[in-house]
C-alpha cells in the first residue's frame, strides 16, 4: 500500500514538473509567450504595427551607416510621412481602394525624398534590403494563400 502511495506521488511530481517545463520552453526571452505554431520572427500576433520613425532611422543608420548630416536631413522626412499616414488611416471618408492608392502616393513621394540624401552605395544597399523585404512578403502571402503583391513603383 505504502508502495503504491509513493509511485502515485512519484507520477504526480513528474507529470507536474514535465508541465512546468513546457511552459518554460514557450516563453521567450522577453517574458512574451509565443503561440503554438510560432517560431523565431515571427513576432507577435495580432495586428500589425508600423514602425515608428526613430526605428526607422536606426535601421536605416545601421543598415545603410547614414552620417549625421543624413540623419538630421532624414529625420523630418520620417516624421512628417508618420503624420501623414496616421492621417490616412484616420480618415474614414476614403473607400478602402482609396486609402491604398493614396499609401501607394505617399510612400512613392517620401521613399523619393529619402533616396535623394543617400550616396549611390547606400542606394544600392536600400535597393536590395526592398527587394528582400518584397520577397519575404511575397512568400508570406503564398503561405497565407494570397495573391502575390504588384510590382512596387520606386
Amino acid at each position: 500500500m505504502k508502495r503504491i502511495k509513493l509511485m502515485i506521488a512519484a507520477a504526480v511530481a513528474i507529470a507536474a514538473m514535465t508541465g512546468m517545463n513546457q511552459g518554460a520552453l514557450a516563453q521567450t526571452d522577453k517574458g512574451e509567450w509565443q503561440g503554438k505554431g510560432m517560431g523565431p520572427g515571427m513576432g507577435k500576433p495580432g495586428k500589425k504595427q508600423a514602425m515608428d520613425p526613430a526605428e526607422r532611422l536606426r535601421r536605416m543608420e545601421k543598415h545603410l551607416g547614414l552620417t549625421e548630416e543624413q540623419k538630421g536631413t532624414i529625420k523630418p522626412i520620417l516624421d512628417e510621412e508618420a503624420k501623414e499616414l496616421k492621417a490616412l488611416r484616420e480618415d474614414t471618408s476614403l473607400s478602402r481602394d482609396q486609402k491604398r492608392e493614396k499609401l501607394q502616393t505617399l510612400r512613392t513621394k517620401y521613399h523619393d525624398q529619402i533616396t535623394q540624401v543617400l550616396t549611390p552605395e547606400q542606394k544600392k544597399k536600400a535597393d536590395a534590403m526592398r527587394e528582400k523585404a518584397k520577397e519575404r512578403h511575397d512568400q508570406r502571402q503564398q503561405m497565407k494563400g494570397g495573391p502575390k503583391q504588384a510590382p512596387a513603383t520606386p
